[in-house]
């Protein structure tokens, strides 16, 4: 392998390439490059030159929805402008961020009902966007100073809360096969919104064959999957890419999977392949179903169902956060189950399953935990996972018999020591019992 001097060149001349090639997972790469399109060509269109011909030789493109009110057909020419003046002059980068954050809280302070009104949101991802672009592009910047300028005069973090499961039996109720499919694996896996474009080889069903856990498709055999039922589900979350982590679902979840399975068979008439989107468009062809598509029926819902109300004052802001609630759910329903491992052990693991990297950094270093673990710690927190009160009632049913039955072993086993015991007492050795 050679490197050759240009393609050196090349890289240090296109800052936004390195930029948007370092982000491995699609719906990040896509909301970070929806947030710098808005910073570049709207907020600062005065600011930097770009390629006005770009702009006038551009058709607009017609698009459903809101119209944007600014072309972004010279975006990338913006970005790099932007990039290399900050690089060359960091205190004009600064002036210009002190400027933008200002008038983005002017902004947010406005009366909710304001054409003009912007969300706090929206403040922290354009920030949190320019600081990620500069730190790949190694620009010096003084992001406290900006950063102690930002304050949410509405926060509402206190008033929000997540669903109860009776708010997400009512949901159920008005789901198609999909919708139940991501309304109980948000409730059951913990994910955040933008790790719901899956595809079907991200989910395996896990199996307890011979006191260990079998999931991978070349260790499943026939046999395996006909005489075991599934305990739970795997996910791999943000897969292929830094982020990757495992995530776990119910057999209440896998039953709907199953269920959507069969319609999407219908519809495609075809049995989807591992590559294939989990949650795709309506319609005879497999196109993947966006994160705006997957929020869109999710809203409709809960629009539906009721069971979200908003905070009073607040127009935009609801009790319970549309995606977040579910993760909220299954943090709460998580840690109310009982734990084989130490309090602190259970907690990191608990933690793990969500994505974080632990109580605090070190954990991610220092306890590395085995995936046999997590489904251990996961199969106890099921029966409060679940949604449904039948399928918790059965749970219930099961374990109560399983603990009945360890503990009709456990007395059969102190009798046999009591005899044996009586035996050595009165003949100094154990005897057979027919003697």
């Amino acid at each position: 392998m050679e490197i050759r001097p240009e393609e050196i060149k090349n890289v240090t001349e296109n800052p936004y390439d390195l930029f948007f090639h370092s982000i491995n997972n699609q719906a990040s790469k896509k909301l970070y490059v929806s947030v710098l399109k808005k910073l570049v060509c709207e907020y600062l269109k005065f600011v930097l030159k770009g390629d006005p011909s770009l702009v006038e030789n551009t058709k607009p493109v017609k698009k459903r929805g809101v119209q944007r009110k600014y072309s972004d057909a010279d975006f990338e020419v913006r970005v790099n402008e932007f990039l290399k003046r900050s690089k060359s002059n960091p205190e004009w980068a600064e002036s210009v961020m002190i400027a933008l954050a200002k008038k983005l809280m002017e902004r947010a302070r406005l009366p909710i009902h304001d054409s003009q009104h912007i969300q706090y949101s929206t403040i922290q991802n354009t920030i949190k966007t320019t600081k990620k672009l500069f730190k790949i592009n190694n620009i010096p910047m003084f992001w406290t100073r900006i950063d102690s300028m930002l304050s949410n005069e509405h926060d509402i973090k206190d008033k929000s809360r997540g669903y109860t499961r009776d708010e997400i039996q009512r949901i159920l109720k008005h789901c198609k096969p999909m919708d139940a499919v991501i309304v109980y694996l948000g409730a059951s896996s913990g994910m955040r919104a933008g790790a719901f474009p899956l595809k079907w080889g991200h989910i395996f069903p896990i199996y307890q064959h011979e006191n260990q856990y079998v999931w991978e498709p070349e260790d499943v055999t026939e046999s395996i999957s006909e005489k075991c039922n599934a305990i739970c589900g795997l996910v791999k979350v943000y897969a292929d890419s830094n982020d990757e982590y495992f995530a776990f679902t119910t057999p209440e979840c896998l039953n709907a999977i199953q269920l959507y399975k069969e319609t999407w068979i219908k519809e495609t008439n075809k049995i989807p392949k591992l590559e294939d989107p989990l949650f795709k468009k309506s319609g005879p062809f497999v196109r993947q179903l966006s994160l705006d598509g997957i929020r869109k029926r999710m809203l409709r819902l809960v629009e539906s169902s009721g069971v979200r109300k908003h905070i009073p004052g607040i127009k935009e802001k609801y009790e319970v956060p549309l995606f977040n609630g579910l993760r909220r759910f299954f943090n709460k329903a998580n840690k109310q189950s009982f734990s084989k491992q130490s309090k602190l052990a259970s907690l990191i693991l608990k933690e793990t399953m969500m994505g974080h990297s632990g109580l605090i950094k070190l954990d991610k270093n220092y306890f590395k935990e085995h995936i046999d673990e997590l489904i251990e710690e996961y199969v106890q927190s099921i029966q409060f996972l679940t949604i449904s009160d039948e399928e918790r009632l059965i749970l219930e049913n099961q374990k109560i018999n399983k603990e009945k039955s360890e503990l009709e072993i456990t007395r059969a086993e102190m009798e046999e020591m009591k005899r044996e015991m009586r035996l050595i007492k009165k003949y100094g050795k154990i005897l057979p019992q027919d003697q």
